[in-house]
């Protein structure tokens, strides 16, 4: 029975990895230091504008550990343009439910929670962005967030 499970979990896994993404302008996923994300240190992303006529989902993808102690995570995201114009969002990550369930999905030791940041939007510059992104939690360090990541989708009409 187990060889069972775990023949059907090797294939799904397999099959996620070999499924189309074609939608998939933009992804890259960073590992976040094993002692903790430390607040000085944001994560960088940058990638170029696919075309500015189609529309676009932007994602946020964070992967936790169970001992994550948060029902949130604040992200403060400093997103600087093609011609160099910059401007900061703060945005508040759900984590989980009131009642103490992860949002997101997981397998083993990890939850993984894609969350949804800009939706339907066109880039209204061609040429290179860059995110920079650092936590805005209370403490400098904050452990059992093992990576943050970008996904940048084209929607198909």
């Amino acid at each position: 029975m187990k060889n069972i499970i775990y023949s059907l979990l090797s294939f799904s896994i397999l099959l996620s990895f070999s499924s189309c993404n074609d939608d998939v302008a933009f992804e890259h996923l960073h590992t976040v230091d094993v002692e903790g994300w430390d607040y000085r240190k944001p994560v960088e992303f940058t990638f170029n504008a696919p075309d500015t006529s189609n529309k676009y989902n932007l994602i946020f993808d964070v992967r936790i550990t169970p001992n994550y102690a948060y029902q949130n995570l604040w992200l403060f995201v400093e997103t600087t343009e093609p011609d160099g114009y910059t401007h900061i969002d703060s945005i508040n990550c759900p984590m989980a439910y009131p009642d103490g369930k992860w949002i997101g999905s997981g397998l083993g030791d990890l939850i993984d929670n894609p969350i949804l940041i800009h939706r339907s939007f066109k880039f209204v510059k061609e040429g290179a962005y860059t995110l920079k992104i650092k936590h805005g939690m209370r403490h400098d360090f904050l452990p059992n967030i093992q990576n943050v990541g970008v996904i940048l989708k084209q929607i198909n009409s």
